[in-house]
């Protein structure tokens, strides 16, 4: 069933920020209900509902317009059309983060590939999970540091030969992506490149869609794997 939650529970806007509207839907209720009291104790999401039946996933998404869906993994990919298939199809704009058990690195793939930024373990302290919300609710690809050389193991050998994808991008484009592959938030490579952060925004999405990919994640996972192509960017502020 889908449980909302009553509207007098959580404000629209606090002050002048509004609040980032989420759908969970974990097939455990418990994980439900303790998500909820994670990320509404600092008054910054509103809960529209809880979801545990997959059939009702979809429709929640149809209905509420969320910005964020919190989706249990095993639910996300077992179907098809998948459940993650199915609310993008509907809302193409939604973003998705996916709750799992442990780090899986085909899933994560397979799942990025199909539209969702990444992962987060279900055991994770509530820090973790509140900054990982932040980071999808802003586009970012979400998966551990330690994962990022599996990723990049799995990935090698998967594109192919002829000209390399690189060659798509302006010379300052490939100047952000080698500073978004170690790391560096929009506001370091602005300025490092003396440009402005909604500048590197820019440049990334440009990014993004001349690879055809669908976060950051993925766009440095791409990076590390083609590093020799890229400018060195220098040493870490």
């Amino acid at each position: 069933m889908v449980h909302r939650r009553p509207r007098e529970e959580a404000a629209v806007e606090v002050g002048k920020l509004t609040m980032a509207r989420l759908v969970l839907a974990d097939r455990q209720p418990l994980l439900n209900d303790a998500l909820d009291a994670v990320l509404t104790k600092d008054h910054r999401h509103e809960i529209l509902a809880h979801c545990t039946p997959r059939q009702n996933i979809p429709l929640a998404v149809r209905e509420l317009h969320p910005d964020l869906l919190l989706l249990d993994a095993s639910v996300a990919m077992s179907s098809q059309p998948t459940v993650l298939e199915q609310v993008l199809a509907q809302q193409p704009h939604l973003k998705v983060l996916l709750l799992a058990p442990e780090m899986d690195v085909q899933l994560l793939l397979e799942s990025m590939g199909a539209g969702a930024l990444g992962l987060v373990l279900k055991t994770s302290s509530a820090p973790t999970i509140r900054a990982a919300v932040e980071n999808a609710l802003a586009g970012e690809g979400i998966a551990s540091r330690a994962t990022l050389p599996r990723v990049f193991r799995e990935l090698q050998g998967q594109h192919a030969d002829g000209e390399s994808p690189v060659r798509r991008l302006s010379l300052r484009e490939r100047e952000v992506l080698a500073l978004l592959c170690q790391g560096w938030s929009n506001e370091l490579i602005g300025n490092k490149l003396f440009i402005s952060p909604h500048t590197v925004r820019t440049h990334i999405q440009n990014i993004l869609e001349k690879l055809g990919m669908h976060s950051r994640l993925e766009a440095a996972t791409f990076a590390m794997e083609h590093a020799s192509e890229l400018p060195t960017p220098g040493a870490k502020p």
